[in-house]
């Protein structure tokens, strides 16, 4: 910071060897906690770096996120991150929780989409595929990589949040069954989880595609057909 104008009144020589205390201690000057914690008060902090990390996540891959390098991008001070995320493990968790809450929101839709078993199920199968081919990465740490082999404790609201969307197609699928319109033969997670095995799969296999064609809305079109055969495939043997 460059010093202060020159104040009017009388000269007050100093001490040669006082003079760096004295700039600290000047009146013009912000103690240097009070300029750090400004940069730390940077809007909705938690919220902004969330945000690009998840971009940073999908554009370059989990192996690129730095939480230096993502105060840099923000604008504030580099230790400013780790007020909310110790440790990037941190940062991690709280990026796959936010894919299962959105996930459940996403359950949460297709159950109040149609009161008919099969739209319930068709729309969950829809959103399913859609929301991981937008998050790719993200999914992958949703359900493998660092976070279940780093040896962190997860997350009280990791838990909460895998478990209320797991519980969104349980329920969905659940409905179908007592709707006597889904297999009663097969234990409701099992059916579930075959379901939801082949939307992933799905998904997974044409993630590349997906990108491909996004120029092209003929070809979009035409996913989106495929999309609606291959759950129709896969409803056909959950059907009883």
């Amino acid at each position: 910071m460059k010093p202060s104008k020159k104040q009017s009144g009388p000269k007050i020589p100093a001490s040669p060897k006082k003079t760096s205390d004295q700039t600290t201690k000047h009146p013009s000057r912000k103690p240097r906690d009070q300029e750090e914690s400004a940069n730390y008060h940077h809007g909705n902090l938690r919220e902004e770096v969330l945000e690009h990390s998840r971009k940073v996540l999908e554009k370059t891959g989990v192996s690129s996120l730095s939480l230096r390098d993502i105060a840099g991008d923000l604008g504030v001070s580099h230790t400013a991150p780790y007020r909310h995320f110790p440790k990037k493990m941190d940062l991690l968790q709280a990026l796959v929780a936010e894919g299962f809450r959105e996930l459940a929101s996403a359950m949460k839709l297709a159950w109040d989409h149609s009161e008919d078993p099969l739209a319930k199920i068709r729309k969950a199968g829809e959103e399913y595929i859609y929301l991981l081919l937008n998050n790719p990465r993200r999914t992958e740490l949703m359900f493998g990589g660092e976070i279940y082999v780093s040896g962190d404790n997860l997350s009280d609201e990791l838990r909460e949040c895998g478990n209320e969307a797991y519980m969104g197609m349980f329920r969905i699928v659940e409905y179908g069954q007592n709707q006597l319109v889904l297999k009663k033969s097969v234990p409701t997670a099992t059916l579930m989880m075959s379901f939801w095995s082949g939307v992933h799969g799905f998904a997974v296999l044409n993630e590349r595609k997906w990108k491909s064609i996004q120029s092209s809305e003929e070809e979009k079109l035409s996913f989106q057909n495929e999309v609606s055969q291959i759950l129709e495939i896969m409803i056909e043997g959950t059907r009883l």
